[in-house]
């Protein structure tokens, strides 16, 4: 009875498309300038196909935070990405990674953003 379990879950996994071939699109990633402590990074990331925009292709994101390696999630382009800002005041970067070669992450795109002291430093 198990078996025929695990089977049906790894081929429902296999069929799952974690991200999207990487020289399949161009990439770009729209992401502000700086944020500050304790606020919330927001971006978007962008794909085109000769020209076109194509919605929904799915990719792997992860931000470089200050101190803090970022984990990995799972995006799709034109949609709206949040996450609370991590690590301490410095440059972050977001990076976009889509698969190559088969199973290999690469980075496709990436935005450096500065992170600001929430409160400024007494004088």
């Amino acid at each position: 009875m198990r078996a025929p379990l695990g089977l049906a879950i790894l081929a429902i996994l296999a069929g799952c498309k974690v991200a999207a071939t990487a020289g399949e699109y161009r990439w770009k990633v729209h992401a502000p300038a700086s944020v500050t402590e304790e606020s919330k990074l927001h971006f978007t990331v962008e794909t085109h196909q000769e020209g076109s925009p194509v919605h929904g292709v799915p990719y792997v994101w992860r931000v470089q935070w200050v101190g803090v390696d970022g984990i990995r999630h799972q995006g799709h382009s034109f949609d709206p990405v949040s996450i609370r800002v991590k690590g301490t005041p410095g440059t972050a970067t977001v990076q976009i990674l889509a698969v190559e070669f088969g199973d290999r992450l690469v980075e496709v795109a990436r935005a450096s953003f500065e992170v600001k002291p929430a409160h400024p430093p007494a004088d």
